[in-house]
């Protein structure tokens, strides 16, 4: 079974439908006893992602903290992202590495990319996850195994966020030493997806979302799904995550699902962004989604300005990077002006580990599951 058969099964409209009720048609009293169970279903989940269930967001919020500790401890999770090229196929209307926009495009060669991975190691990381842009014309899968066999010498845990490939490559770089995978799927909505995918494989929805499958039957122990928040309707992306994560872990119980939160923070002011996301629905969705999942790890990048960060420390989020650049090159001060997207907390990896101890928490650098779970063969 496929996720998209997965989801044909599920009754898609009445979740929508409770997820977007308002204030006359949910009680507060529903609200309270759903609060009260020891776990919630899919369809509670839909309720207290609604309006009506926004009166309650402390009371949800108190609980997410309550479950995040209770599954995690006061332990923070540390990687740092790694750019190789900015080199892209693709046209995607929201992206910085959109091959329409006129800007330098730089693949580092493996002299650079050593001399970056020596730098991130000394500052203190070890935990990679290493990104390009989608042009498998340009990043070929020599590269990218010869990429990561370089990490390998560095990190304990070497993750990829690249674009997608065959089940059978994903076996390749497994073998040679990733261990994770992180592929958004930007939107599950097929009409939004379709109209700001303007060329390129990125295209084909259906091939992009069986991505974390063909992964994990390739081999990697983790994989990370997300929605761009900001494409579309926050309920409507919340809704279609959770069941993405059901579905994964049932099928592939053996492997770890990990769920990030990057909202759209674009490098120019080309693409007008359709559905912004508050701070305060920012929350609401992160709070519900560990009431939902209470022992899936929650992953904030620096997209998000520190104070947010702070706080979303203490309510549900494990894994966090610090000292992020979004440019190929980016630590050692190779010149490419634009990434990804604008990096918003840009406070290092030291200045994050002294904040977290401050708040009681313990940091972790080292990926310690790599000496209990082995990669899946």
């Amino acid at each position: 079974m496929t996720f998209i058969e997965y989801i044909k099964q599920q009754n898609i409209e009445k979740l929508l439908l409770l997820s977007n009720q308002n204030s006359d048609s949910i009680s507060d009293n529903t609200i309270v006893d759903i609060l009260q169970k020891e776990k919630i279903d899919i369809e509670d989940f839909a309720i207290l992602l609604s309006t009506p269930a926004e009166k309650r967001l402390k009371e949800i919020a108190q609980k997410a903290r309550r479950l995040t500790i209770q599954r995690f401890g006061k332990v923070i999770t540390f990687y740092v992202p790694l750019y190789l090229s900015n080199e892209c196929d693709n046209a995607c209307t929201y992206c910085g590495y959109n091959t329409n926009r006129k800007q330098e495009r730089t693949t580092l060669s493996f002299i650079e990319i050593e001399a970056e991975m020596h730098k991130l190691k000394s500052i203190g990381f070890d935990s990679v996850l290493l990104l390009t842009g989608e042009s498998k014309s340009k990043i070929g899968i020599d590269y990218l195994i010869k990429s990561v066999e370089i990490a390998r010498k560095y990190f304990t845990y070497v993750g990829l966020e690249i674009y997608p490939l065959s089940e059978s490559e994903y076996k390749i770089l497994v073998k040679r030493g990733a261990s994770g995978l992180t592929i958004y799927q930007e939107t599950y909505h097929p009409d939004t997806y379709d109209k700001i995918h303007l060329f390129g494989k990125k295209k084909d929805f259906n091939y992009r979302i069986d991505t974390p499958d063909r992964a994990l039957m390739g081999g990697f122990r983790k994989i990370g799904i997300g929605s761009l928040l900001g494409l579309y309707n926050w309920r409507y992306e919340a809704i279609h995550l959770a069941l993405h994560v059901d579905y994964l872990r049932k099928k592939y119980w053996r492997q770890e699902v990990t769920l990030s939160f990057p909202r759209i923070n674009p490098v120019s002011d080309d693409f007008i962004l359709p559905y912004r996301v508050n701070d305060r629905d920012f929350v609401h969705l992160i709070s519900v989604m560990r009431l939902y999942l209470e022992d899936v790890p929650f992953v904030l990048s620096t997209r998000e300005k520190g104070n947010l960060r702070d706080n979303l420390i203490e309510l549900a989020i494990t894994q966090i990077s610090a000292g992020s650049k979004t440019t190929p090159g980016g630590y050692q001060n190779i010149k490419v002006k634009s990434g990804q997207f604008d990096v918003s907390d840009k406070r290092t990896l030291g200045e994050m580990i002294n904040l977290i101890r401050q708040k009681g928490y313990d940091p972790v650098i080292k990926d310690w599951d790599k000496n209990f779970t082995g990669v899946i063969n």
